[in-house]
C-alpha cells in the first residue's frame, strides 16, 4: 500500500509497516477490521451533540474498560467544529505512549435538508462516518487509511447469503446466527405488513443460501476419492 503522505520523509505508518507492525504483510490478504479487533469510533454518536452545537469532554472505553479514550468535542461552531482523541497507543513496542490527534468535523446537505456530519480522516482527508484503531495501531484512521476490508469480502457466496439471513432473522424477532434458517414468530410490535414483506425476503435469501449449499456439497461429493 502506497504511502499518502509522500511529502513527509517518513510517516508513521510507513515505519510500522518497515519495523513489522500493523499493516506490515504478516497477514494474509486484506487485513480485515474484525480481524484486527479494531476499536470504531462512529460519528452517530456525536451527532445529537454536534447538532446542538455543544462543546464537552468526557471519556470512552473500550474493551470492557480496559482501554480507555479522553474526547473533547468543539462544535460551538459548525465551520470549525472537531473532537480530540487522547489515548495509548494499541502497539506493544511503544509502551504507554501517549498519541492525542485533532480530528475535524464537516457536514454535507442531504436531499431530504439538514445537515449530515462526518469525520475527515488526519490521514486520507476523506469524509468518514467512523475510524478505526486496530490492534498494533497508533491513531485513529479511516478504514482506507489502514487498508482495511470488510469481514465479506473473504466470505464465499454461501456465507454471505447465510450472513443475510441471519440479519433478516434478527429483524424479525429471531436469534440471527443460532436460527438464521428457522421462520420466526411475529414480534408482538410488529405490524402484519412489515413482518410479510421481510419475512417474504428473508425466505427467498434461505433458499438461495440452501441451493448453495446443495451445489458446495455436491461438489464436494464429486471429489471424494471413490472406494474400491
Amino acid at each position: 500500500m502506497q504511502c499518502p503522505a509522500r511529502r513527509r520523509a517518513a510517516c508513521e505508518y510507513c515505519k510500522h509497516r518497515e519495523a513489522g507492525g500493523f499493516g506490515s504483510g504478516r497477514y494474509g490478504g486484506t487485513v480485515t477490521a474484525e480481524a484486527t479487533a479494531s476499536y470504531v469510533f462512529t460519528i452517530s454518536s456525536l451527532r445529537p451533540l454536534i447538532g446542538q452545537g455543544q462543546s464537552l469532554s468526557a471519556v470512552t472505553h473500550f474493551d470492557e474498560g480496559k482501554f480507555s479514550v479522553a474526547m473533547r468535542l468543539d462544535a460551538s461552531n459548525s465551520s470549525s467544529a472537531f473532537v480530540e482523541l487522547t489515548h495509548k497507543t494499541r502497539d506493544d513496542r511503544e509502551g504507554d505512549r501517549i498519541i492525542t490527534d485533532r480530528i475535524q468535523l464537516t457536514w454535507t446537505t442531504p436531499t431530504y435538508g439538514g445537515r449530515r456530519w462526518w469525520f475527515v480522516c488526519p490521514r486520507t482527508g476523506r469524509r468518514t462516518t467512523k475510524l478505526f484503531l486496530p490492534n498494533g495501531g497508533w491513531h485513529f484512521w479511516s478504514r482506507q487509511a489502514y487498508g482495511l476490508g470488510y469481514a465479506c469480502q473473504r466470505e464465499d457466496r454461501f456465507s454471505r447469503l447465510q450472513r443475510r439471513a441471519a440479519i433478516l432473522n434478527r429483524q424479525l424477532g429471531g436469534e440471527g446466527w443460532g436460527t438464521w434458517e428457522d421462520p420466526p414468530k411475529k414480534p408482538k410490535w410488529m405490524r402484519w405488513a412489515t413482518y410479510e414483506r421481510k419475512y417474504e425476503r428473508w425466505e427467498q435469501v434461505v433458499e438461495k443460501a440452501n441451493e448453495e449449499f446443495t451445489t458446495l456439497a455436491t461438489r464436494l461429493l464429486r471429489r471424494a476419492p471413490r472406494k474400491g
